[in-house]
């Protein structure tokens, strides 16, 4: 019988009580206590009880207690304390499993994998009908069934880190690591070696202005690895086949007119940002995390 692929899961966390829990009683729910892995949080900049709260969840999570508030940074020091390869790094509002987490670790074991990220299954309760009819357009873009973001949750094989190195200053994360790599280095993973099915679950903003703040920030972090960390595989990263192959996908024409309005205010709201020298802001949605 195979040995289990071995990984460290990094969670960096900047005020999250509300949710840390959660997320970590959702991995640890469901793991066997002879499987080689670890769970790191990274508590970073926050103000709440966030340690407080993942160190009551299980003695054997390590948190670190991060005085500067910076994802990348969280992630990096997660890194440096991690034993295990691969890494697998989870935002602290999304929900995974350990067998979820453990298909990614075994497919980043085969030849060739850079990076991993589960299917996604959106927690739709209690979101404006503005916000289902967005998602229920954007779950439909190719993006989005490709695993190249939005799951909250990558992967990333021990020849990854070599090679991109520590992860730079910037807001977008996800968008850093899948433009470091060429699509046939990249693995969705939908389904375990045991037939289970591999996802984690999102929450989005639940409403329309707080979906239009999370897109300018996310289109704002696009803009600034393009400008300072280009890639050749930013093309293949943004093909979202425009209006004629949305609506060949099925979505509705009332879905895709709250998806493309949401993206031109939130496309306004980032060049507002950028205006206001807030373009590397980070901003984060808090009606999702109200529990």
């Amino acid at each position: 019988m195979t040995e289990p692929a071995p990984f460290s899961l990094i969670i960096p966390a900047h005020n999250e009580e509300a949710v840390i829990a959660r997320c970590l009683t959702t991995v640890l729910n469901d793991a066997p206590t002879d499987y080689p892995f670890e769970v790191i949080v990274a508590a970073n900049g926050c103000t709440d009880n966030t340690v407080e709260v993942a160190s009551l969840v299980s003695p054997t999570i390590k948190v670190l207690d991060i005085a500067e508030g910076s994802k990348t940074n969280a992630i990096n020091l997660g890194m440096s304390e991690a034993r295990y390869f691969p890494r697998i790094v989870l935002d602290a509002d999304v929900e995974c499993t350990h067998s979820s987490l453990a298909a990614l670790a075994e497919a980043l074991q085969q030849p060739g994998a850079m990076t991993a990220a589960p299917a996604i299954r959106l927690n739709l309760d209690r979101c404006s009908w503005l916000i289902k009819s967005y998602y229920a357009a954007w779950i439909k873009q190719p993006y989005a069934k490709s695993g190249k973001g939005g799951a909250g949750c990558y992967g990333l094989s021990r020849e990854a880190l070599e090679i991109a190195g520590p992860f730079p200053k910037i807001i977008g994360d996800d968008i850093w690591i899948h433009t470091r790599f060429p699509d046939e280095q990249k693995r969705l993973v939908t389904e375990g070696l045991d037939g289970q099915p591999v996802f984690s679950v999102v929450r989005p903003p639940r409403t329309a202005w707080q979906q239009i703040k999370v897109e300018a920030r996310r289109q704002l972090g696009n803009a600034e690895v393009r400008r300072d960390y280009p890639s050749p595989h930013f093309a293949a990263l943004g093909q979202g086949g425009g209006w004629r192959k949305a609506i060949r996908s099925g979505a509705s024409p009332i879905h895709l007119a709250a998806f493309y309005g949401m993206k031109v205010f939130a496309r306004i709201e980032a060049r507002l940002s950028q205006w206001r020298g807030q373009g590397s802001t980070w901003t984060r949605d808090l009606t999702s995390r109200e529990l």
